[in-house]
């Protein structure tokens, strides 16, 4: 069996959506790691072209493969966000252009699509994974934090280390153990989470996200020309706008009850989703304001890409200077 090793976790079917009519997407590089490996600004903006451009942006190798014996088709997991999603997309999009102004008819057929389809794009990307290994980091933080005040607990630590190293002096294994807790406390350390765990944690949450998308009012929303819809390596964006801020509900919250979250599905078409009850007859088109708001928070809270159908200034900020994700967990 041929492994498909390739795994694009934004699908290619879903970015070809964001060509330009020459087939072009271009691809703003915002992450950290293009900052402080001294990476030109010019060679922070990648245009891609065609089928064979989409092949080498929003893949990680080998992200969605078992890493053990359990599963003896090791597709299992590619062949299903394949098939439950991406081979669906086309036709998806087309029936939305094509009955636009007639909401009703587009939910009857798809809104458990849209649910799952949404859900998947929260739970599968390489930016949902970093975000699962920032809670472990932050979890074992707080672990650290918890047991750095006590004495037992030190002492163990060092009986531990004299154990494993029996030159040790008691100094030397003092001072380790006092470094260590400074690293945990500094967060001088990596969280990899094995490939199995992340499976695991991508199919849990992708019921608990359809859970919580499934009480939300569905609208879509069209730009006309010139404007356009740009996406990310985190398409699916949420967060509560910050005039509805409030505990236990914060920024960065999905089962608020003013969490408002945005998914382009083209350059000219957005899923919205809010809490706010209302018959959704139609869709809806947004002027150029809407448009360009709904574009700096999709910019804003990408992690490491921004992909736009057009080369554009108000995406210049990004690669000039680094711009982080906006939201940090700690937990304590």
């Amino acid at each position: 069996m041929e492994i498909k090793s390739r795994n694009h976790y934004i699908p290619k079917v879903y970015l070809k959506k964001f060509w330009n009519k020459e087939e072009q997407l271009f691809v703003y590089k915002k992450g950290k790691k293009f900052f402080e490996n001294n990476i030109e600004k010019s060679d922070r903006v990648l245009v891609v072209q065609g089928e064979d451009g989409l092949n080498i942006i929003g893949v990680k190798n080998n992200l969605y493969i078992p890493q053990d014996d359990e599963f003896e088709d090791k597709n299992i997991f590619e062949d299903f966000f394949s098939e439950e999603f991406e081979s669906k997309y086309k036709d998806f999009v087309s029936f939305v252009e094509n009955n636009f102004f007639d909401a009703t008819l587009i939910f009857d057929k798809y809104r458990e699509y849209i649910i799952t389809l949404i859900a998947s794009m929260l739970s599968r990307t390489l930016h949902s994974k970093i975000e699962m290994e920032e809670i472990y980091k932050a979890s074992a933080q707080a672990q650290n934090w918890a047991e750095s005040s006590n004495s037992n607990r030190i002492t163990e630590m060092k009986d531990h280390l004299k154990k494993k190293f029996p030159d040790m002096t008691e100094e030397q294994a003092d001072g380790a153990t006092k470094k260590y807790i400074k690293m945990m406390e500094d967060g001088n350390f990596e969280v990899s989470l094995p490939r199995n765990l992340f499976i695991k944690h991508i199919f849990t949450n992708l019921t608990m996200y359809s859970n919580v998308l499934s009480d939300m009012t569905i609208q879509i929303i069209q730009c006309e020309d010139p404007n356009y819809f740009i996406t990310s390596d985190a398409p699916a964006v949420y967060f509560v706008p910050e005039d509805k801020v409030a505990f236990p509900y914060d920024y960065k919250s999905l089962g608020g009850p003013h969490t408002e979250l945005f998914f382009p599905i083209t350059k000219n078409l957005c899923l919205f989703l809010h809490r706010k009850k209302i018959d959704v007859l139609s869709g809806i088109i947004v002027d150029g304001k809407m448009v360009k708001d709904i574009n700096y928070n999709i910019s804003n809270n990408s992690r490491d890409y921004i992909y736009s159908p057009e080369k554009a200034d108000f995406l210049e900020e990004y690669i000039e200077n680094y711009i982080p994700y906006p939201f940090s967990l700690k937990m304590y």
